[in-house]
């Protein structure tokens, strides 16, 4: 089950101050070795993103996550909402860990 729905990225997202203020949100980053920026990205979608930039950014309401490429695999850069970080983290290594 997805944790949100993606952002349209529409005007009325960028005025409202909840996408704003930066203290509400924390980031963090996961190394996945042995997972493709594909992959990596259909694993966030399946958690509810919605793709901004194909293969290297996607976000879903609250929370983002950049996919950068390294010379194994990938590492995900991810910015959420402090109260939706700690699921977001234990999802999608639960679906990295299904898709490799």
């Amino acid at each position: 089950m997805p944790i949100s729905a993606p952002s349209l990225g529409d005007e009325e997202d960028r005025r409202d101050p909840r996408f704003q203020d930066d203290d509400l949100y924390d980031s963090e980053q996961l190394e996945f070795p042995e997972l493709t920026p594909g992959q990596a990205e259909t694993v966030l979608k399946r958690l509810g993103a919605g793709v901004v930039e194909k293969l290297a950014l996607v976000e879903g309401i609250g929370w983002q996550a950049r996919i950068e490429p390294v010379d194994r695999g990938v590492t995900v850069h991810f910015r959420a909402h402090d109260e939706l970080l700690d699921d977001l983290l234990r999802r999608f290594e639960q679906q990295a860990e299904r898709e490799t």
